[in-house]
């Protein structure tokens, strides 16, 4: 049995991208995270691990789209960000490009490998309020920015916390010593839903909304400062235009960035991240009596 720990970086990919392209990251909002693992040797090729991972993961319309791009000024105009804690627990299956066998100073010294998996993450996608409102974070799943928490027909439920990921991804790992090791690992997380970011499909009637910070945080595209950084954001070519609630009063919105059926996000791609970062494992049942990799029939 081995017992590692990884230190590593977490990339978004959704819809608060910097390109057209879905696959994609703003690599300047990429943040830390921390893996602590334990795995179990079954065969010469195959490993089963559970990991335990925290980490960070960021978007932002301000910083990742070009208001002179024909492609990014629809996200600049949008004008949202977020972020994402998640703690997430996984079993990952990894297989070895070259056997181990023999004694443990006779382990190969390089061996590539894949691995795949599965994962159950809690996230809480947060936003910044306007630099003339607090400028503080607070949670966007209980505001319900699409319309979610407004009981009414025609939206979609409010999105759950905690969430399934599945895993696949690739590695490589050079055994430093008889009974440690160093990898490097990337692992995408495909997710089942589109609410990593907060972001989906479409704007809702801002008359649904019950709060006016539900409000606030569901259209930010007349902003003068970004959120985040407090820089002053370029002017917009889109005209404000005044719409009707259900409730029967009147919210000034940028033109197509509020209206109801506005588009928001796009709802037909499910949100990834993925996590990479350099692993340092260590064999911690090693015994002189028990010194090589053979296959029993439960373990080593």
């Amino acid at each position: 049995m081995t017992a590692g720990v990884q230190l590593g970086s977490m990339h978004y990919f959704g819809d608060l991208n910097p390109t057209s392209n879905y696959v994609s990251t703003e690599f300047s909002l990429t943040r830390p995270s921390l893996t602590l693992s334990l795995s179990r040797k079954f065969s010469d090729h195959f490993h089963l691990r559970a990991d335990l991972t925290y980490g960070q993961i960021r978007g932002d319309d301000f910083k990742a789209a070009n208001p002179d791009h024909p492609r990014h000024k629809f996200r600049y105009a949008r004008n949202l960000h977020f972020r994402n804690n998640i703690l997430e627990l996984a079993l990952i299956g990894v297989y070895d490009i070259f056997p181990s066998k023999g004694r443990f100073n006779q382990r190969r010294i390089f061996t590539p490998y894949i691995l795949a998996g599965a994962a159950v993450f809690h996230h809480s996608p947060q936003a910044k309020t306007p630099v003339e409102q607090s400028n503080s974070w607070v949670d966007l799943q209980p505001l319900g920015t699409e319309g979610q928490q407004s009981g009414k027909p025609g939206y979609a439920k409010p999105y759950s916390l905690i969430q399934p990921a599945a895993i696949g991804g690739i590695g490589a790992r050079w055994n430093i010593t008889p009974f440690s090791s160093l990898s490097f690992e990337l692992a995408l997380r495909y997710t089942f839903f589109d609410h990593l970011d907060d972001v989906s499909g479409l704007y809702p009637d801002m008359g649904d909304l019950k709060t006016d910070l539900a409000r606030t945080m569901a259209t930010r595209g007349l902003e003068t400062q970004a959120a985040v950084s407090g820089q002053t954001r370029a002017p917009n070519f889109h005209p404000t235009i005044d719409v009707t609630g259900s409730d029967g009063n009147t919210y000034s919105v940028l033109a197509g960035y509020g209206e109801r059926r506005d588009k928001r996000g796009e709802a037909s791609f499910n949100d990834l991240y993925l996590i990479a970062g350099f692993r340092f494992e260590v064999i911690i049942n090693k015994s002189p009596h028990r010194p090589k990799f053979r296959r029993r029939r439960f373990g080593y």
